[in-house]
């Protein structure tokens, strides 16, 4: 497996909390937000771990990422995100956000 996947999902996680934010389960969460989800065992760090576990294919070693980072920071009408993966001495960042027009 390429490690750049690992951008592909923390893309799709972006997109997973983005919705998740404005709509669903995590909108009532207080920011700004900067935690590493493999250390917290809150709700949202948990959906996040096992975001990464179900894409991830199976023969991939899950210890071998030493950092999911997720930064989240929200106004009334604008989302801001990134979520940096640490594995193997290298980082990725995935970045993304929306406007809420109301």
């Amino acid at each position: 497996m390429k490690l750049t996947v690992l951008k592909g999902i923390a893309n799709d996680l972006i997109s997973h909390l983005d919705h998740q934010i404005w709509f669903g389960y995590f909108k009532d969460l207080s920011f700004p937000i900067d935690v590493n989800v493999l250390e917290e065992k809150d709700g949202l760090s948990k959906m996040c771990v096992s975001f990464f576990k179900e894409r991830l294919p199976s023969s991939f070693d899950l210890k071998r990422i030493k950092k999911i980072n997720i930064k989240v920071g929200k106004s009334k009408t604008f989302l801001k995100m990134a979520v940096y993966v640490t594995v193997d001495e290298k980082e990725f960042v995935a970045k993304g956000g929306s406007i809420m027009n109301s």
